[in-house]
């Protein structure tokens, strides 16, 4: 951003509406690309190959957490605090987070390949691992766009390139190739040039950052980064275990049905990712304590559009489980999906409480408090899947995910009343919660027609909704617009990650 740009005078609540719009859509987009691809390689592949696939995307997860470090969010809150630190930032963190993921990946697959693992699965964990490394360097830019609040940057950022990936990749699938070659092309030689449209871009708009590495700087990064990192690769753990350990446990097919379940979970976070972008700049800034009650509002604001949106979802996937698998996967092959997916849907509202106030706990309380949290959280889960998965297969693996994000939650809205104070549980819930039962009451006869359940859910959630927010809808945006609409010329100094 050029330094004699204009300031931003949009109020809060409407900078948080058109920021989450914009990345929300950049996410759906990109994951519905991604999902026909998904799909297709589930029709036309098989299990076995899906398994594969679902085994290496597991593992690129891994490598993302293992080796991003926290470093983007923590660029995130840091150039929001202060633009001009993305010059010194930019590129001492993509070599860091570039370089760490290919060490990883190659480390990965040697030990898959020593450990007997089928040639298909390596090859996709190299690939996808690659895919990963460029991926975490152009998140950098990414980072910064967000930190200026400008989303649409973002967007160019994301979906172009992931609409490539899928079209590429299903190209190859439908002519006969495989899954190799589908993702060698997509999320190698696609990844690539995607990387190199973000730094374009970033160098546009914000100008050249420093090109030294700063090698000497690089412990007291990663140190300030250290409990981003941890909650990410905690957050990982919690999501990603059960599939590693399902594949080492069971057939590549069980992996393949519990992957199909858990990619339609999957494919809706990113609403609560969208929220929480739209909004972690300002949980950074603003002021709390005083009598200035800006942080309290938003964060209460903030949880209950996350439910209003996640609730009905978790409701549709919940009750009309069956036609869904059907109409993207295919029944009875995918039959074993149904009860995963019943299993898993009401994660998809949990998740999105514990996402927004664990990114309070994250940027307002020292970072050891975030560490130990996750980590308990984490350790809980392996716990639960070594305990299920054995005797329960899939199914045991969705209810350790559900009862860790349960707990996560749990210990996350109780962590951030220290930094916001007790939040309006009964104006946050209400409403979202009651609306979603009248939905389901209308779904429920229709549950196995999506056609017909689909618009009378939508209407009935609506209509409840409208006559128990109506009254006090005025009252409510007044006070998130009560919230300044320009940050503050200094920022508030945060406790150190100790």
């Amino acid at each position: 951003m050029s330094e004699d740009a204009p300031p931003k005078r949009q109020s809060a609540v409407a900078r948080v509406a058109r920021n989450g719009l914009l990345n929300a859509s950049a996410d759906v987009l990109s994951k519905v690309a991604a999902l026909v691809f998904f799909a297709l390689v589930a029709r036309r592949l098989g299990e076995e190959t899906l398994g594969d696939y679902v085994f290496a995307m597991a593992f690129s997860s891994l490598i993302w957490s293992l080796t991003s470090f926290g470093l983007d969010r923590m660029t995130l809150r840091d150039v929001a605090r202060d633009p001009a630190r993305m010059r010194e930032m930019v590129v001492p963190l993509a070599t860091i987070k570039f370089s760490a993921a290919l060490v990883v990946t190659m480390i990965a697959g040697g030990a898959l390949a020593l450990g007997g693992r089928g040639s298909q699965a390596v090859l996709l964990v190299l690939i996808l691992g690659f895919n990963t490394a460029v991926s975490l360097a152009a998140a950098t830019a990414q980072a910064v766009f967000a930190a200026n609040e400008r989303m649409e940057h973002v967007f160019l950022t994301k979906v172009p390139w992931a609409f490539a990936q899928s079209l590429v990749g299903i190209a190859v699938i439908a002519a006969g190739g495989g899954i190799v070659l589908a993702t060698f092309l997509s999320a190698g030689v696609v990844a690539v040039v995607a990387g190199m449209g973000a730094a374009t871009l970033l160098v546009r708009n914000y100008g050249r950052p420093e090109l030294g590495l700063h090698v000497r700087g690089w412990p007291r990064l990663l140190r300030d980064a250290l409990p981003f990192g941890a909650q990410e690769m905690f957050g990982q753990i919690i999501f990603r275990f059960d599939t590693l350990l399902l594949g080492l446990l069971a057939t590549s097919a069980v992996v393949g049905t519990y992957g199909a379940a858990y990619r339609m979970l999957e494919s809706t976070l990113f609403i609560a990712w969208s929220v929480g972008y739209a909004v972690m700049p300002m949980y950074s800034y603003l002021q709390s304590g005083g009598g200035d009650r800006s942080l309290p509002l938003l964060y209460e604001g903030s949880l209950k559009l996350l439910l209003a949106l996640m609730v009905p979802i978790a409701m549709v996937l919940g009750l009309c489980a069956r036609p869904i698998v059907d109409l993207v996967y295919g029944l009875p092959q995918y039959e074993e999906a149904v009860t995963v997916m019943q299993i898993l849907a009401p994660a998809i509202a949990i998740y999105g409480i514990g996402h927004l106030a664990g990114m309070i706990v994250l940027v307002r309380r020292p970072g050891r408090v975030t560490i130990i949290a996750t980590a308990a959280v984490a350790a809980f889960n392996v716990v639960a899947c070594l305990v299920l998965i054995p005797t329960l297969g899939a199914q045991g693996a969705a209810i350790a995910t559900l009862a860790s994000e349960s707990l996560l939650a749990i210990i996350g809205l109780s962590l951030a009343v220290r930094a916001v104070g007790t939040p309006r549980l009964g104006w946050i819930f209400g409403s979202p919660i009651i609306a979603a039962l009248g939905m389901g009451v209308a779904m429920w006869p229709l549950r196995d027609e999506l056609l017909l359940a689909l618009p009378a859910g939508t209407l009935a959630y609506l209509a409840v909704l409208a006559v128990l927010e109506a009254r006090r809808l005025r009252t409510d945006l007044d006070l998130l617009r009560s919230i300044a609409g320009r940050r503050p010329e200094t920022r508030p100094s945060t406790e150190g990650p100790a």
